[in-house]
């Protein structure tokens, strides 16, 4: 469902809530800078709040002002409406989302009194399980020969995304500086602007010790990391193509953004024998939960564990 406002909505929601936009504005900006919400998620948020005040404006006419429009009665019958409209349940509950993340700024803000959201109760979301590749198509995505600029930036992304599951945003956003090939580490700045170290792989310090001699324009430690031909840093929407290509070429699965390759790293650690804990911390996820999801995807190895180490599951010679 696409939200669009015309300007004659627009007028009249201003109309009727004075400074509502200054607020929506801000709002966008902090959670955008202190929260670390991506764009299309703030851009998705904005859309939301005003298609809220809209519902508002053309059902109570008589409110004049945010705080009363945030009220639980006004609320609710703006949740009903969108469940008898059909909407399906991820876009009902991002919709919650904003006005809960919203009405919260406010309180903290002093713009109203009370936060009445709470009353709202999410939709319960099935979450399909991640996509993730085979240790064998990781190990066929690079070819580690590469000797060109384009091919070595490449590689050397597809590498730093498995062998430290980093994010999109994380990877985007990356400087010379943060890669320390002695220790073999990188530093980046997650979600909320929160710092962590991940390890590199010996591959991507190899990788990244080709490829930065390829690098045009400026190699200063504060020089973007991957950039286009122009040494201008590199689009995430590019950074999307090439991880598409690369996975096209071992997977048939029809998810192939970054995240699968952050879904690999993980599901591929836990496979191995890695402590949840430590992989939530590489993850940089807030809490376990977020992790755990990835113990659902190893069924197959632990249901070999089981066929070696149970007596009974062993058959007989």
């Amino acid at each position: 469902m696409v939200f669009r406002l015309k300007t004659a909505q627009r007028n009249r929601i201003e109309n009727s809530f004075m400074n509502f936009e200054a607020i929506v504005v801000d709002f966008i900006k902090y959670i955008q800078k202190e929260k670390g919400f991506s764009i299309h998620t703030t851009g998705a948020y904005r859309r939301d709040l005003f298609q809220f005040f809209e519902f508002i404006s053309q059902n109570f006419s008589k409110i004049a002002d945010v705080e009363t429009a945030l009220k639980k009665n006004q609320i609710r019958l703006y949740i009903q409406s969108l469940t008898k409209s059909g909407l399906k349940p991820r876009s009902l509950a991002r919709k919650v989302a904003a006005l809960k993340s919203f009405s919260k700024y406010c309180v903290r803000q002093n713009i109203i009194s009370a936060n009445h959201s709470k009353i709202i109760a999410s939709p319960r979301l099935d979450k399909p399980l991640p996509v993730f590749l085979t240790q064998k198509q990781t190990s066929e995505i690079i070819s580690t020969d590469s000797d060109d600029f384009t091919s070595l930036r490449n590689d050397t992304m597809i590498e730093f995304f498995y062998g430290s599951g980093i994010r999109l945003s994380e990877l985007h956003g990356l400087s010379i500086g943060d890669v320390d090939s002695r220790k073999c580490v990188l530093h980046v700045l997650g979600k909320g602007r929160k710092e962590r170290i991940v390890p590199l792989t010996s591959v991507a310090i190899d990788l990244f010790g080709r490829y930065i001699q390829h690098l045009p324009g400026e190699r200063g430690l504060t020089a973007p990391l991957f950039t286009n031909a122009r040494g201008e840093r590199i689009s995430r929407r590019q950074i999307e193509r090439i991880v598409e290509k690369k996975l096209t070429g071992v997977s048939v699965n029809r998810k192939k953004s970054p995240h699968v390759l952050r879904h690999s790293f993980a599901t591929h650690l836990l496979d191995e024998g890695a402590d949840i804990r430590a992989v939530k911390e590489l993850l940089g996820h807030t809490s376990l939960a977020a992790t755990q999801i990835y113990t659902h995807i190893s069924k197959e190895h632990l249901t070999k564990i089981y066929r070696q180490a149970h007596p009974r599951s062993r058959k007989t010679e």
